[in-house]
């Protein structure tokens, strides 16, 4: 509403005070609703509610999202999503939930001039898409606790993270009956990927 002006006009100097504002509120609320949804997690509790998705517009959204932030990070985006696929009766707030997760770690932790790749396929019935990135990769002592709660690998902990983004990221695949996997190498570079099976709707 103040950067609207609906209680008056703001000057240059006020209106990037509340730009950095709405900024941190934003950050916040994520990470309340993040919070959220590791509790629900942690019971047994989270919810998935099906819709038809329609795969190519999805991934088409996530990357415009996504990119924005890669050039922020002086990282680049490329992608390999199948044309035509079939839409998917998935659960489209966790879907975003892991896609977002996964490209965000990427570029968080890729250098300057790194390189970041989503690939995406349907076969056999399943959705197939994986995050590569020629980022710091997880060393080998980190690699069996990566998708615990709040752990960070050692290598990361100068970067800004609450270690939360890959236990949620695990529990919104396997709710929707899916599989995480990733393969590593300190200071090459990690890839994730994903395999959803992909019901019909009834």
């Amino acid at each position: 509403m103040l950067l609207d002006g609906d209680i008056g006009e703001v000057n240059k100097e006020q209106k990037d005070f509340f730009q950095k504002l709405q900024g941190v509120t934003a950050h916040l609320s994520d990470l309340v609703s993040m919070i959220l949804d590791v509790s629900r997690i942690q019971l047994g509790r989270i919810k998935v509610d099906r819709t038809e998705l329609d795969l190519n517009v999805f991934f088409g959204e996530v990357l415009n999202i996504m990119q924005s932030k890669a050039k922020e990070h002086k990282v680049k985006l490329t992608q390999a999503v199948q044309e035509k696929m079939s839409t998917g009766n998935l659960d489209k707030r966790l879907m975003l939930m892991i896609t977002e997760n996964l490209l965000s770690n990427a570029i968080k932790y890729t250098p300057e001039g790194g390189k970041v790749k989503l690939e995406v396929k349907v076969e056999s019935g399943a959705l197939k898409f994986s995050v590569s990135d020629t980022g710091c990769g997880i060393p080998k002592q980190d690699q069996d606790k990566i998708f615990g709660k709040l752990f960070r690998a050692s290598n990361v902990r100068n970067v800004d993270g609450n270690g939360f983004g890959l236990y949620v990221v695990k529990g919104a695949v396997e709710a929707q009956g899916g599989t995480i996997s990733f393969r590593s190498q300190e200071n090459k570079g990690t890839t994730f990927s994903v395999e959803l099976p992909l019901p019909q709707k009834s």
